[in-house]
């Protein structure tokens, strides 16, 4: 499985690559740290076990689903999954998401995920992908638009989060 390294900010170096069973607690906890701050994801707890972590990595090797993982100095500073749409008319289209934990935001994990990404979904033929984000997140927001994703629709009050109603804003990027 290919991997791919990034310069960071900082001076060092992200490694992203695919996900292996054994990064599992790693994803688990990952998620949950962010799901915690309880105001970029659109979910109040976690649901999936660590075991359905190793099941969902265990599944990328049979499927068109990526389960990718940053690493800064050996350590777990996020993931990236795309998921093949469920139509088979949009077979070409994979949807996003995207998690770096807190202590690795800002130094350019999220941009060496994204452009990895890339990579991995024209391997498989992926030829589009889509996401969304809360319209609040100008960070993450300027992440997508700096490797060339662009806003096509905004859902208004989708989301009843904890701090109120969130617009989610809708993206893409043709990978040809």
């Amino acid at each position: 499985m290919s991997s791919w390294e990034h310069s960071l900010k900082d001076g060092r170096t992200v490694l992203v690559r695919h996900a292996k069973p054994e990064d599992a607690k790693n994803l688990y906890d990952g998620f949950g740290a962010v799901v915690e701050e309880g105001k970029w994801l659109p979910t109040f707890h976690v649901n999936a076990t660590v075991a359905d972590w190793v099941n969902w990595i265990q599944r990328t090797y049979r499927t068109r689903d990526i389960l990718m993982i940053a690493e800064v100095d050996g350590e777990y500073a996020g993931h990236l999954t795309l998921q093949p749409e469920e139509w088979m008319a949009s077979k070409h289209v994979a949807k996003l998401g995207i998690i770096v934990v807190k202590e690795f935001r800002h130094i350019g994990v999220g941009h060496g995920l994204m452009v990895s990404s890339e990579f991995a979904a024209k391997q498989i033929g992926y030829f589009k992908i889509i996401l969304s984000t809360f319209h609040d997140n100008e960070v993450a927001r300027a992440l997508y638009e700096s490797v060339g994703y662009r806003t096509v629709g905004v859902r208004k009050d989708h989301f009843n989060m904890d701090h109120g109603f969130i617009d989610e804003v809708l993206m893409e990027k043709l990978l040809v």
